[in-house]
């Protein structure tokens, strides 16, 4: 492998893991343009060195496959340290799916697969820029959980007048559950909604109504 080579595979990687990561960057992600950069030229220059090893030391009997191998396991819990669990849901999904993916770009271009690796580039930028916006307008189902806080106990009522605004705004009522301390109440609705919009005029309705003192507005992860 000449030196000619050994900077071909390396810029490919470089230009590989800059593309994804400059994507990931401009959005504020925590793992961004250097570390995807790392990563894909170090992944390239592991596979390398195992080629230029096996090469030059046939009596060690390198292989280049367990190397890949390897480095596979270890972007793993590279990419587990980006995904947060939050209160409301878990992030940094794509991050950590990214930067496995610059470290396959890295490996193809590691073996000399310059072609392979500049499509699967492209894909992930498609994917990224592309199907993020045609997400925002498929439906998909979430869910949530809205609490109602009122002045004294005439909850029938309430509930009544809250129902019917959450369903003015086109989202299902799963569940309610009431609760009563002294002189207040509350009311717990367990909501479904398919489409990706924000609920602001829900919670200003709401919050218009006689009697309410507290509305509580929180994004539930999983299916109630």
């Amino acid at each position: 492998m000449t030196v000619t080579d050994i900077l071909l595979r390396l810029s490919v990687a470089f230009l590989a893991g800059g593309a994804v990561g400059l994507e990931r960057q401009i959005h504020g992600r925590p793992a961004g343009l250097r570390t995807h950069i790392l990563v894909s030229t170090g992944a390239c220059i592991a596979v390398a060195s195992g080629l230029m090893a096996a090469s030059s030391f046939p009596m060690l009997q390198m292989d280049a496959g367990r190397i890949a191998a390897g480095v596979i396991t270890g972007v793993g819990f590279l990419g587990a340290g980006t995904i947060v669990h939050y209160r409301e849901g878990v992030g940094g999904l794509t991050t950590a799916a990214c930067i496995w993916f610059v470290a396959m770009t890295g490996m193809l271009a590691g073996f000399g697969f310059y072609l392979f690796a500049g499509l699967a580039t492209v894909m992930a930028i498609l994917v990224l820029l592309l199907l993020e916006m045609i997400e925002d307008r498929l439906p998909a189902a979430s869910y949530w959980r809205l609490r109602i806080r009122f002045c004294g106990k005439g909850f029938s009522s309430m509930e009544k007048h809250c129902r019917k605004v959450i369903q003015d705004y086109g989202l299902v009522v799963k569940s309610c559950t009431i609760s009563i301390s002294g002189d207040s109440s509350e009311l717990v609705f367990s909501l479904k909604t398919r489409y990706r919009k924000k609920h602001t005029g829900l919670l200003e309705q709401i919050n218009g109504l006689d009697g309410i003192t507290h509305v509580k507005w929180a994004h539930r992860t999983e299916a109630l």
